[in-house]
């Protein structure tokens, strides 16, 4: 008799291994996706052709002077980006002087490090031509300062990556926060100011950034 039991229960036994085996493997399926969700970088939401720059999307800028080039073309050097329009009552305009005051604040040597990005806010409207005019309304003419349009929705992708809200008024304007973004070497995002009244804090962090270039 306790050989039949014995004989009649490798069928069971056998059912048993299996199904052991097979949550193993299950279990071991769920840690594997796991582990490579965990090493798959988040990325910010830009068009399809883009590839993510650290904390900002790579998205292609045709600049004031017509040439065309992208966000991943300034890597290498620490950047100040921030996004604004053409025609912008008087938000901009600041926003623009707040920068060079930021400019002010930095050596000769640390200058010549520093890249500024500056989008638009309004791509449709704000042609190379749009764009020149505010260049020269604002006297901005240094090959450090880029200023330039990419397409509608990396504007949107590339605003909510540095932290800046807008929406389109029904009069042609945009309602929009001030947003400056630190960005070092490698587009990791470093500091961000939304008040340009008060840019110590960032001055000292953008002074940081660049003696570590």
């Amino acid at each position: 008799m306790t050989k039949g039991l014995a004989l009649g229960s490798i069928p069971v036994l056998a059912m048993a291994f299996a199904i052991c085996g097979y949550v193993s493997l299950a279990i071991y399926k769920v840690h594997e996706s796991s582990a490579l969700l965990a090493q798959t970088p988040s990325m910010t939401p830009s068009s399809s052709s883009n590839a993510a720059m650290g904390d900002l999307p790579d998205v292609a800028i045709e600049a004031a002077d017509g040439t065309h080039t992208s966000f991943a073309a300034t890597a290498g050097t620490v950047r100040i980006a921030t996004m604004l329009y053409a025609h912008c009552p008087g938000v901009c305009p600041a926003t623009i002087e707040a920068l060079r005051g930021i400019e002010r604040e930095l050596t000769p040597q640390q200058q010549k490090k520093l890249t500024f990005v500056l989008l638009s806010l309004d791509p449709a409207r704000d042609s190379p031509q749009a764009l020149r005019s505010l260049a020269r309304q604002r006297g901005i003419t240094s090959p450090r300062w880029l200023l330039g349009r990419t397409s509608e929705h990396d504007a949107q992708a590339f605003a909510a990556a540095v932290g800046l809200r807008f929406r389109s008024l029904s009069d042609g304007s945009f309602d929009h926060s001030t947003t400056l973004a630190l960005i070092d070497p490698r587009g990791r995002l470093l500091a961000r100011a939304s008040d340009t009244g008060d840019t110590l804090e960032f001055v000292a962090a953008a002074r940081h950034a660049l003696a570590r270039q």
